[in-house]
């Protein structure tokens, strides 16, 4: 019997100035901003996927931004075709792959597909076992996964499914190749939206569709959200925030102005989630009349879908589409600065994107940790209406916290949604947000008391 022992691979020893871990939207975002504006910085990112892009690598197909391309991606290259354009999900891939092939043809970065980074430095990749490299950072660790977005795609329903039951993410919808007798589709979030949408326009009777909400969410309208006209939004709803004695009055009279909408004009919705819809695709949306409103689904079997408050049936002939993950689970706030390491998080709500970005600029700047901890605060993703108002004054808190200590850079940012505003508009703007805070700050507290 001769004994075969594997040959182990030396451990490869790299040194860089920025270790990244992550290449989705926040990563990206602030590594553009290190290499853009500081040309000796090295760094290294690194990525389960095998290209830049998280999250998008594994959307659904049909998927396109909710928000315009104008203010998504990174500070230094343009996305979209200007104004209110809704980048695709191919069109996201692409650029980031352009972007990041700019900074590997730089020589200062280094990128390491598939591969996963361990907390005591090293890096193993997800092929090959053998393969090991140490990092040496110089400067600090960038946790770019912490916001942990997930996609139906590649998360597991939280409910049991019978061994017959067909059950397919959204991501199945475009290889459907025959016609069911239902469409039953769970989730009320955007994802669900988008896949209603979806069949809708692929001319499924509406009657057909049912759909599963646990809870009816408030959405932004994506009209007020434009380049040139989000100063104006943003205002008017810090207006609604200071005059308003309740949040149920606040989202009323923000309905009542077009900022936000619901689908279903009977109920007073529990959620603020920041999805962000068209008068089309409200109307659109406004077609399902099947809409079971008994909770979260428990399990599915051939027969039944059992659920929080009840059962209703199902059979073989019904194609449910599981729309549950948490695309952005809201976590409990981490220090964002420490010694040796970043943890990127929003900090401005809903806009993680230029949230990274601000972040990089601040830790270019010379300040202590502390002092930018001081200056910018996570706000968490919101989860219920609550965390509305709560969540835009704390963003705008950050943005006048920071303002003094990068004026230029922020008006400068494309990131930043008040950068396509004329320059008055935006001076104007800006200085009655700084007038306002302290009695919106007090409503508030008001209100969620």
């Amino acid at each position: 019997v001769r004994t075969v022992r594997a040959k182990l691979m030396p451990i490869q020893t790299l040194e860089t100035d920025y270790l990244i871990v992550g290449a989705g939207a926040m990563g990206m975002a602030f590594a553009d901003v290190l290499f853009t504006e500081n040309p000796k910085a090295e760094l290294i990112i690194v990525d389960r996927q095998a290209k830049p892009g998280g999250h998008w690598n594994n959307a659904y197909p049909y998927v396109a931004l909710h928000q315009p391309a104008a203010f998504y991606g990174v500070n230094s290259e343009k996305l979209g075709r200007g104004g209110g354009d809704l980048a695709s999900g191919a069109e996201i891939l692409a650029y980031y792959e352009r972007v990041m092939h700019r900074f590997l043809e730089s020589g200062r970065v280094r990128f390491l597909p598939m591969s996963d980074y361990q907390q005591d430095g090293r890096i193993i990749s997800t092929v090959n076992s053998e393969a090991s490299i140490e990092v040496r950072v110089a400067c600090k660790v960038v946790d770019a996964t912490f916001m942990n977005v997930q996609v139906p795609s590649v998360t597991k329903p939280k409910y049991s499914v019978g061994a017959d039951v067909a059950l397919v993410p959204p991501n199945h919808l475009p290889k459907i190749s025959k016609p069911w007798a239902r469409y039953n589709v769970i989730g009320a979030g955007k994802t669900g939206m988008d896949a209603i949408l979806f069949l809708l326009d692929k001319g499924v009777d509406p009657d057909k569709i049912q759909w599963i909400t646990p809870n009816d969410a408030w959405l932004w309208e994506r009209a007020p959200l434009q380049p040139g006209l989000a100063m104006h939004a943003f205002l008017q709803q810090l207006d609604a925030i200071k005059n308003s004695v309740s949040v149920d009055a606040l989202f009323l009279a923000l309905e009542q102005s077009g900022s936000v909408c619901r689908i279903d004009t009977e109920n007073l919705p529990v959620k603020w989630r920041c999805a962000t819809i068209d008068r089309a695709e409200l109307e659109n949306l406004r077609k399902i009349k099947n809409v079971v409103r008994q909770g979260r689904v428990q399990s599915i079997s051939t027969t039944e879908i059992s659920l929080d408050e009840g059962a209703i049936p199902t059979d073989a002939q019904t194609l449910h589409i599981d729309c549950t993950a948490d695309g952005l689970a809201r976590r409990e706030p981490q220090p964002i600065f420490e010694p040796g390491k970043i943890t990127l998080q929003s900090v401005f709500m809903c806009q993680q994107v230029l949230s990274a970005a601000i972040l990089a600029h601040l830790e270019q700047l010379k300040l202590s940790d502390d002092e930018r901890n001081k200056l910018c605060k996570p706000v968490p993703h919101p989860e219920y209406k609550q965390d509305y108002a709560t969540g835009l004054i704390a963003s705008f808190q950050n943005l006048l916290n920071i303002t003094p200590h990068m004026p230029v850079w922020l008006r400068k940012s494309r990131l930043y949604l008040m950068h396509h505003e004329p320059l008055h508009r935006y001076i104007w703007g800006s200085l009655k947000v700084q007038r306002s805070m302290s009695a919106t700050k007090a409503s508030v507290e008001k209100m969620i008391a």
